[in-house]
């Protein structure tokens, strides 16, 4: 089977927003064997959409397009492929009746209606998140799938209902399983230099390393009839990829660092809180995005200098020296993990504003980890030599010293 992904939407062609449903519907259609060799983006135009359909149809068995099925007047894919494949729009019933008791009335708007509307012949797909109705349609030589464009809607539709459907289909292909592990603390290079004989020895399962924001991911893909075949070769290939970098991962798939730190916390029934100054405040907003323990994580303080700082918990000590600014920093974690009422307590100090004239700045970082038994760890950080001493890596840097602490690993030499 071959499938073309189309999603549609101006927004998306203006950079207004930016498009995760392809990459992540093309890696879930991979591991049932649904090959996947273009990808396209039109905007709300329906003789651009119509193209796009067309195009879809010279060189794929399955056309799917995300986006275009809401209330509005610009979401028009089931007009325009309706029209196209000559089928008339009918009311799913089961969608309709979940709008009247979502908006608790028997008369819903127009926009509501229309989102209950999906081709004739077709089968919907349940949206157990939003309002409106998938489409899976067979009709000649193709399949086509029609999905919600709001990223929380469409992976779990795509998910829970369509990869089981589309599976049935695909029945007696090959069947492609990837698993991404998460490695910190090594650049791009080094981890493909590291990796170089079994990349370029590389048959099945494949090895591909990729930097994203800061990790890298090494994503192998395996290629079998079944499951559990695809499963016990990238079991022996990822043996042989952690026996090179192993001390450098931290998880698969899409758990972060600091979800390895809370999941942790969590299961010891501990919690933590973290202060920074100097920072804009990367790793508390780092820790705060789409919390699963949020009984671990208590909190954070955030303050733009040292002065501010200095109100909450006030440390006495002379802000301009480094070995003062150590102290310092062991203070607030102490401080803080007092407030909080927390068994751990982060305090990381930055460098401050930058100076982009000067050509030797010192970036320096504190990280200090006020533990349990009231022991506090302290980690100094020299960015002064990167390129790209951005504030996100630094609070990448400050999960991981964390990570390493709480989980009890030991700690690897400095990079930059």
């Amino acid at each position: 089977m071959k499938a073309e992904i189309i999603t549609s939407g101006t927004e998306l062609l203006l950079g207004d927003v930016v498009d995760t449903n392809t990459s992540y519907l093309a890696r879930e259609l991979a591991s049932i064997g649904v090959s996947v060799y273009h990808h396209t983006t039109v905007g709300d135009n329906p003789s651009r959409l119509l193209e796009a359909i067309q195009l879809a149809e010279n060189r794929a068995d399955v056309i799917i397009v995300s986006g275009g099925l809401g209330p509005t007047q610009d979401d028009i894919t089931k007009d325009i492929l309706a029209k196209h494949l000559d089928v008339d729009l009918v009311l799913d019933v089961s969608s309709y009746e979940k709008a009247k008791i979502r908006y608790n009335t028997d008369e819903v708007s127009i926009g509501n209606y229309r989102q209950a509307l999906i081709l004739e012949g077709s089968e919907p797909l349940l949206n157990d998140v939003g309002m409106a109705a998938g489409i899976y349609l067979e009709k000649g030589d193709y399949t086509y799938i029609l999905l919600p464009g709001p990223p929380n809607e469409f992976e779990h539709m795509v998910s829970h209902h369509l990869l089981p459907r589309l599976s049935q289909a695909a029945e007696g292909e090959h069947i492609l399983k990837s698993r991404n592990l998460n490695f910190y603390g090594l650049p791009e290079a080094t981890v493909a230099e590291r990796l170089n004989d079994i990349i370029e020895n590389q048959t099945n399962p494949t090895v591909a390393p990729y930097a994203k924001n800061g990790i890298i991911e090494v994503r192998l893909t395996a290629s079998a009839k079944t499951i559990s075949e695809s499963e016990e070769l990238l079991d022996k290939k990822e043996k042989e990829v952690l026996a090179l970098i192993g001390e450098y991962f931290f998880s698969y798939g899409k758990i972060r660092l600091q979800d390895v730190i809370f999941k942790k916390l969590a299961k010891a029934k501990e919690s933590i809180a973290i202060f920074e100054v100097l920072t804009d405040g990367a790793t508390t907003d780092y820790w705060s995005r789409d919390l699963v323990h949020d009984e671990v994580f208590k909190g954070g303080l955030v303050f733009s200098a040292v002065q501010h700082a200095n109100t909450v918990f006030n440390a006495n000590i002379e802000e301009n020296e480094n070995p003062s600014k150590l102290l310092q920093n062991e203070h607030y974690a102490l401080e803080v993990k007092k407030m909080y009422q927390t068994d751990y307590g982060v305090a990381v100090t930055g460098w401050g504003r930058e100076n982009l004239a000067n050509k030797k700045p010192e970036r320096k970082a504190w990280i200090s980890i006020a533990m349990p038994d009231g022991e506090v760890l302290t980690k100094e950080v020299d960015y002064s030599r990167s390129q790209n001493p951005a504030r996100w890596l630094l609070s990448l840097r400050v999960s991981d010293y964390v990570r390493r602490v709480i989980l009890e690993l030991p700690e690897l030499p400095e990079r930059n």
